[in-house]
């Protein structure tokens, strides 16, 4: 069984790489949770949090103003836009 691979970019930085139990996304539709084994998708990012929590059970959220994710094959790939100033 493959855990759900994340990675989490700007265009400066990867903020976060590594498997994840969980990821919700703020989805230009509206917020969704990707978890192990989820279909193929991919949305455009609006201004939200992107929450995350590791297979280590830590969460981790992330600021953006807007993005990408795709999620296929257990990897998935958020890019997003951070507001100015930081990234979480």
């Amino acid at each position: 069984m493959m855990d759900l691979y994340l990675e989490v970019v700007t265009p400066k930085e990867i903020l976060f790489e590594g498997p994840a139990g969980m990821v919700e996304v703020p989805g230009a539709l509206g917020r969704f949770v990707v978890l192990r084994d989820h279909g193929p998708i991919i949305s455009t990012l609006v201004s939200g949090k992107v929450r995350v929590i590791g297979k280590d059970g830590v969460e981790r959220n992330f600021e953006c103003n807007s993005g990408i994710a795709e999620c296929r094959d257990n990897k998935m790939t958020v890019l997003i836009d951070p507001p100015e100033g930081g990234s979480s």
